[in-house]
């Protein structure tokens, strides 16, 4: 399976006046997929006197490009009191811009105030995804990331965007933030050099950190002091990169919508499940690959006890993919197997006699029933 197109996205540290500007301008002609913006340009305690912004006063204007802006907040890392105020605004506003969600400065050392103030901004029902910009470079980072999240009672609104270290000269071990709800990764301008040919690439401790990132649905940021001078360069290495990585399995692919999501528990005894439920644990080829070693060394062991036809039963069957396993299992060994499937649900029925005509080719017995009421003439020799 072809590896998927990586998002991109530019932050200016320059001074952008006007975000519709920038984005019909440097970030299109870069080739940047979104931008991080700030809100604001004006002196925050005017923002906190009037209660509101003034178009003079705003670097994101309007809604016309809020699909692809991510709104930066000024610090937080001040009084509390006159930060929740002007960070309250600037939330508020992004929520009303429908911008893709705010991004807050990196936590300082005032950690329960920045959880306080996160929580203030999450408990309101229009608040946008927040952002929380973890740097690296702070050794303390994950355990005031942590402080924070648990402040905010782990709200899915809470995301992390993890600005990496430029300064390392070895390749980091991201298991640990691959854990958290990071969905942005920033690479700061220094973190890159220049090839012979003067072009800019990563150097190869920060490349192994970016592959290991490029097979989780993220995308990654370039931060840059001049959006004019080797942004579409980076942009393109960046890609360059992503499409020299390794086809991705299709297990991996198969798992991409249900990561870092809380799943609503199976009841197979209960509820029906759905044809795309199934399909989603066929996907696991490694654990059927075993499930079929297992029946092989199951029938070995039941034909040297016994001289008759053995009795093989798959109960719970699904779309039978075990029981395509059962008589693989089978006919490796030579051996005489009745196998027996049983399913509960109607729907997943028909899928198993649609099978059985064309691709067991009606060596199974396929029976509708329950397994904790349905009584059997034949008993399982293997269950």
């Amino acid at each position: 399976m072809p590896f998927k197109r990586i998002s991109i996205g530019a932050e200016p540290l320059q001074t952008v006046d006007d975000a519709d500007a920038f984005v019909a301008g440097d970030m299109v002609r870069e080739g940047a997929d979104f931008a991080i913006l700030p809100i604001i340009r004006c002196n925050e305690e005017k923002v906190m006197n009037w209660g509101h912004f003034e178009p003079e006063d705003l670097v994101i204007k309007s809604a016309d490009n809020s699909y692809c802006l991510l709104g930066a907040t000024s610090s937080w890392d001040s009084d509390y009191e006159y930060t929740e105020t002007v960070a309250g605004i600037q939330a508020e506003y992004a929520g009303y811009t429908g911008l893709k969600g705010v991004v807050t400065s990196a936590i300082g050392s005032k950690v329960p105030a920045f959880g306080r103030l996160l929580y203030s901004i999450l408990a309101k029902e229009s608040s946008p995804k927040v952002y929380v910009r973890v740097c690296l470079s702070d050794e303390n980072a994950w355990q005031k990331w942590n402080r924070v999240r648990v402040m905010c009672n782990h709200s899915p609104q809470l995301q992390v965007l993890l600005e990496l270290d430029p300064s390392t000269e070895k390749a980091v071990d991201m298991k640990q933030w691959m854990a958290e709800p990071v969905h942005i990764v920033v690479l700061p301008e220094s973190m890159f050099t220049k090839n012979a040919g003067g072009y800019p690439v990563l150097p190869r401790q920060h490349q192994a950190t970016v592959a290991a990132w490029m097979d989780y649905d993220i995308a990654f940021v370039i931060q840059t002091t001049d959006a004019g001078s080797g942004l579409g360069d980076r942009i393109r290495y960046l890609r360059h990169l992503g499409q020299s990585q390794p086809e991705r399995s299709v297990q991996n692919s198969a798992s991409d919508e249900y990561r870092d999501i809380l799943q609503v528990p199976l009841q197979p005894l209960m509820d029906h499940l759905e044809s795309a439920t199934y399909e989603t644990f066929e996907q696991d080829e490694p654990k059927y690959a075993h499930y079929e070693e297992a029946m092989v060394r199951a029938i070995g062991d039941v034909a040297a006890r016994i001289k008759r036809r053995i009795v093989l039963m798959v109960v719970g069957a699904g779309r039978g993919p075990l029981v395509s396993r059962a008589l693989r299992a089978a006919r490796r060994l030579e051996a005489d197997v009745h196998v027996i499937a049983l399913e509960k649900n109607p729907n997943a029925m028909v899928e198993l006699q649609r099978k059985n005509a064309t691709l067991w080719l009606n060596k199974v017995e396929v029976i509708y029933g329950d397994m904790r009421n349905k009584q059997f003439v034949e008993k399982a020799d293997i269950l």
